[in-house]
């Protein structure tokens, strides 16, 4: 498949049309993105083959609706984006919410240049991930619920506001990355056997109106009045989380699986 057909394809999905690039219309592909395809660590939780080639990653994500996390999400919106003529920068990432001081470069984001204004693009991060492009050097007052703050000439942060402070996301340098980049993390976050994605279940999605996210076998689902908490106690309810709210396509025997596999 040609990467048009594949764009074509992708929008067709999301029921939205090929533009020329603006921002109304980048902000509208990624509310999309994340309302419609979850983050999902399905695939490393069961042993799943991952390639990242483009064909790979809409089979998966949008036509077998397996979800996937980052190095997935946002290497297939990669080239979406490049493909309608975007100026897009492939960016990795440090997690900082583990409180590591180091952490290892195992998140991918992108950074989109339009009419000279820049901004951070990032469908996934998971149920606190931004669900709209934003602004790189965002003024410290800002309204908005993130902000990148720049910490020195190469360094930069995404926080997100709280009720009293803002918290940090994840880190990113201003230095040149590729696609060897991107496999290298991509590996160690599906394989090695101290990864999170392949110690935890996690999935979401981010909604206009809610939040919903599994992380093992607590379920939650965050509205703007607060934060319901289900516990998930078996695989049957597991499969119904899955599909019916989370969007995601899993065999009963897969949700068994993956139940069985679960940090209680």
């Amino acid at each position: 498949m040609s990467d048009r057909e594949l764009v074509n394809a992708y929008l067709a999905d999301l029921g939205l049309p090929a533009e020329s690039p603006r921002l109304g219309a980048l902000t509208e592909i990624v509310r999309r993105h994340v309302a419609r395809y979850p983050l999902a660590s399905i695939g490393p939780r069961l042993g799943d083959e991952l390639p990242l080639d483009h064909d790979a990653l809409l089979d998966r994500i949008v036509r077998r609706r397996r979800g996937g996390y980052c190095f997935e999400q946002n290497g297939l919106l990669f080239a979406v984006l490049a493909e309608l003529g975007y100026e897009v920068r492939l960016q990795m990432a440090r997690v900082l919410v583990s409180g590591s001081a180091h952490p290892p470069l195992t998140h991918r984001v992108t950074r989109v240049r339009i009419d000279g204004a820049e901004y951070l693009v990032d469908v996934g991060f998971g149920p606190s991930g931004p669900p709209y492009p934003v602004p790189m050097h965002t003024p410290a007052d800002g309204a908005g619920r993130y902000r990148v703050a720049r910490l020195d000439d190469m360094t930069f942060r995404l926080e997100l506001r709280g009720d009293d402070e803002w918290s940090p996301l994840y880190r990113f340098d201003d230095v040149p990355y590729g696609p060897a980049d991107a496999e290298l993390g991509h590996f160690y976050s599906h394989r090695h056997p101290e990864a999170a994605f392949v110690n935890n279940l996690v999935a979401s999605r981010i909604l206009d109106d809610e939040v919903r996210s599994l992380r093992n076998r607590e379920y939650h689902v965050i509205r703007g009045e607060g934060t319901t908490v289900q516990a998930v106690e078996n695989a049957q309810q597991l499969h119904a989380i899955l599909n019916d709210d989370l969007g995601l396509r899993v065999t009963p025997d897969e949700a068994e699986r993956l139940f069985a596999d679960s940090v209680s």
